[in-house]
């Protein structure tokens, strides 16, 4: 852990040195792929009328824009790349016309970061990061920090395909955990590129969980400063509901030295009939419990349920160095 400071602390230091640029600098941010939620202000020289500001970007990706027919796409390219779009479009009525488009407002890549740091907070990504370095942005983990992060991933949010927006029709939630003295020094798997829409959790060193979701009366994490059996867990979370199938319960437990987690199945009939014995949950073990059609609920309300009052606080965005 100590260890873990000093880098942290040296990277916080480089940044200061460098003079960290911010969202002012309009060249630096040229890479930076536009999404869902952005606002842009369209500037056609010598044309008020095509000109447009405080455009927001729908979440479909497109954008409307004065004398076209259909919106235009606008998600997942660059500023530069939506404006030579746009100028190719009103050659129709201006010879060479100049369009310019800029970032208002960004507001499609959040990430947060909750649990034991130092400045949990909101965040807008303008950049590609990584874990190690967006944990010196919250100033490190705080003294009583758990030994891992997690990083809670939704595979249902919208990503860019190269320039286009792809909306999955469905997945789930997918949790990772990493070791904090790993992060710095480890492997790349223990320092995975964050995305969009994560949530990044230090755990407490008081409180290590596991959760349990699906067909139960309350999916909830659950804490292991005891030890918890599966039966317990089911219990501690209200009970099954009609039609739990407990002949298929699903644990997904991570892999040691992994970020990629392993299932087995445990029949909850037998257990309790005493024809095997229970199960001890790990931390950070994810349990199912299916319904009559085998259908779950997704993770992410349970761990979102963890999240402070962190979403009234204000966003602060990554600069760019």
């Amino acid at each position: 852990m100590k260890r873990f400071y000093i880098l942290a602390a040296a990277t916080l230091l480089l940044y200061s040195l460098a003079g960290a640029q911010t969202i002012e600098s309009r060249d630096s941010i040229g890479n930076y792929k536009i999404g869902p939620g952005d606002v842009l202000d369209v500037t056609v020289s010598k044309n008020d009328v095509l000109s447009k500001t405080g455009l927001r970007v729908s979440n479909l990706g497109t954008v409307q824009l004065a004398m076209m027919d259909t919106d235009m796409q606008a998600a997942c390219l660059t500023e530069r790349q939506l404006a030579d779009r746009i100028k190719e479009e009103y050659k129709k009525y201006m010879v060479d016309p100049f369009v310019n488009v800029a970032v208002r407002e960004f507001n499609s890549s959040p990430v947060s970061v909750i649990g034991s740091v130092n400045a949990p907070g909101r965040f807008q990504l303008q950049r590609t990061i990584k874990l190690a370095e967006l944990l010196t942005f919250v100033n490190g983990t705080s003294a009583n920090a758990g030994p891992t992060v997690e990083i809670l991933r939704d595979s249902r949010r919208p990503r860019c395909e190269g320039s286009e927006l792809v909306i999955p029709e469905n997945g789930e939630d997918v949790l990772m955990s990493v070791k904090i003295d790993e992060v710095f020094t480890g492997a790349d798997s223990a320092n995975p590129v964050i995305v969009p829409g994560d949530i990044i959790r230090v755990s407490d060193n008081s409180q290590l969980v596991a959760y349990i979701q699906g067909n139960v009366a309350a999916s909830m994490a659950i804490p292991l400063n005891d030890p918890v059996s599966l039966t317990q867990a089911i219990a501690m979370a209200g009970g099954p509901t009609s039609g739990a199938q407990l002949d298929k319960v699903r644990i997904r437990r991570q892999i040691e030295g992994s970020v990629n987690r392993e299932e087995m199945i445990a029949d909850v009939k037998d257990i309790i009939q005493g024809k095997q014995d229970d199960i001890l949950l790990q931390p950070n073990d994810i349990v199912d419990v299916p319904g009559p059609s085998g259908a779950k609920k997704f993770f992410g309300d349970i761990f979102r349920a963890l999240v402070p009052a962190i979403t009234q606080a204000p966003v602060r965005v990554i600069p760019i160095p």
